[in-house]
């Protein structure tokens, strides 16, 4: 049981385009870790709640107050509650499910906790123990975070400070106002630009998600596409937006088009060990006109980043002045994560050993859930690995049947095998090249 003593803060833009008139919602994301050794419950628990104690994300609830504002109350101590399970099989074999199953599972977001640790055991030596946290109090690099946290601790080491917590952040959001010269950008930026790209919108604010995985590229097309993007004086991350706009621009009805760009809000240093839901949606607005290649279509891509970033605000606060009143605001959006810079390993026990497990590929879920705040229709999430790049590509089982969303992520792959051999190829080569494969 949770003490009464909290601190109450305002709750950030994504927390209440989260909110569900059930009180239940179940947008998770899951920490995972594989441990094989000796491992007591005990030990266990004392990891938690040392994680638990480091991070305000984990003792956060929402809840609306006498005005019926909602709002996030942060328990000053707490605990995460521990599911154990045992199992017969291997782990591989049970993984997808226990995700499909964690995936649907919802939380109670008026008022209950939204984390939830799971242990699985494979034997008495083999164990996978699962950190799920409600989108509300995390995102995708949270959950890297809360994974670096659990490898240092249960190896006896210093996960290193944290420095700020999300409540803090929800405040400045909050804080943010949309003056006329913001208002003034933005409106001209999106005026006749192409918003749908032929993509069918969802009805109501409910959608289910289908997560096929995008195609796996080789760590040679990666290392072509970085090449690619140093020559463009850019990030990988434009030339990923790049091929992504590539895919739709067949179906745009002008020469600008309107796509979204997950920022992970996560520039500055002290930001970096923040478990919480930091992530927003920038909208870029790129001028496909003129037939460019697709290396030219990247420095565009550049540009347009580049004049987003100078004029960003809130997405939550820019909705009104791009004529949005809910989700999704965008038909296709880039949820990219880079890759961590690397951070000193933990030395290993005698007794336990800290490794990882792949994700599996693919998902159907049969539980709807309300639109994440700027969330797109369709949602590209690459990701890039030692193995090179893979990810998942997420629809709407409303809009599109799986096959249509898998033939979406193998065109954008495809697309990026393409120009990391010929980048000079233009765009409506490109569409031809891709079309006949």
């Amino acid at each position: 049981m949770w003490p009464v003593e909290v601190d109450t803060y305002p709750a950030s833009y994504g927390q209440e385009s989260l909110w569900t008139e059930s009180g239940l919602s179940a947008v998770n994301v899951p920490a995972v870790l594989r441990l094989r050794g000796n491992l007591s419950l005990r030990r266990v628990r004392d990891v938690l709640d040392t994680l638990c104690a480091r991070h305000d994300a984990f003792r956060t609830v929402l809840a609306r107050d006498v005005r019926g504002v909602l709002e996030q109350r942060v328990a000053r101590s707490g605990t995460i509650d521990l599911v154990a399970v045992q199992h017969n099989g291997l782990a591989v074999d049970a993984f997808p499910g226990l995700l499909l199953a964690g995936a649907e599972r919802p939380f109670p977001v008026d008022g209950g906790p939204l984390a939830l640790a799971e242990l699985h055991s494979f034997g008495s030596l083999d164990h996978v123990l699962i950190v799920w946290l409600h989108h509300a109090i995390s995102d995708l690099a949270s959950s890297q975070v809360v994974v670096d946290d659990l490898r240092h601790l249960f190896l006896g080491a210093d996960p290193g400070p944290v420095r700020y917590q999300p409540s803090r952040f929800a405040v400045q959001e909050r804080g943010v106002r949309i003056g006329s010269r913001l208002a003034r950008y933005w409106t001209g930026a999106i005026a006749s630009a192409d918003r749908r790209l032929g993509v069918p919108r969802p009805r109501g604010r409910m959608h289910r998600g289908i997560r096929p995985a995008l195609p796996r590229l080789s760590t040679a097309v990666v290392d072509s596409l970085t090449l690619l993007a140093a020559e463009r004086r850019t990030t990988i991350t434009a030339v990923l937006a790049a091929a992504m706009i590539t895919g739709h621009v067949p179906e745009a009805t002008g020469e600008r088009v309107l796509v979204g760009l997950t920022k992970s809000n996560r520039d500055s240093p002290r930001l970096r060990s923040v478990v919480g839901c930091l992530a927003d949606q920038l909208p870029l607005v790129v001028d496909v006109g003129g037939d460019p290649t697709f290396a030219e279509l990247v420095g565009r891509v550049r540009e347009s980043m580049i004049d987003a970033f100078d004029h960003r605000a809130p997405l939550g606060a820019l909705l009104p002045v791009l004529g949005c009143g809910e989700a999704p605001v965008f038909a296709v959006n880039l949820n990219f994560l880079p890759p961590r810079q690397a951070i000193p390993e933990p030395r290993g026990t005698d007794d336990l050993e800290v490794l990882d497990l792949a994700f599996p590929a693919g998902l159907v879920k049969a539980r709807p859930d309300p639109w994440w705040l700027g969330e797109a229709v369709l949602d590209y999430r690459p990701r890039i690995d030692r193995h090179g790049l893979a990810g998942e590509l997420e629809g709407d089982a409303g809009v599109h049947e799986p096959e249509t969303v898998a033939w979406f992520g193998e065109r954008f792959s495809a697309l990026l095998e393409t120009v990391a051999e010929v980048p000079g190829l233009r765009l409506g080569e490109l569409t031809a090249t891709v079309r006949a494969q």
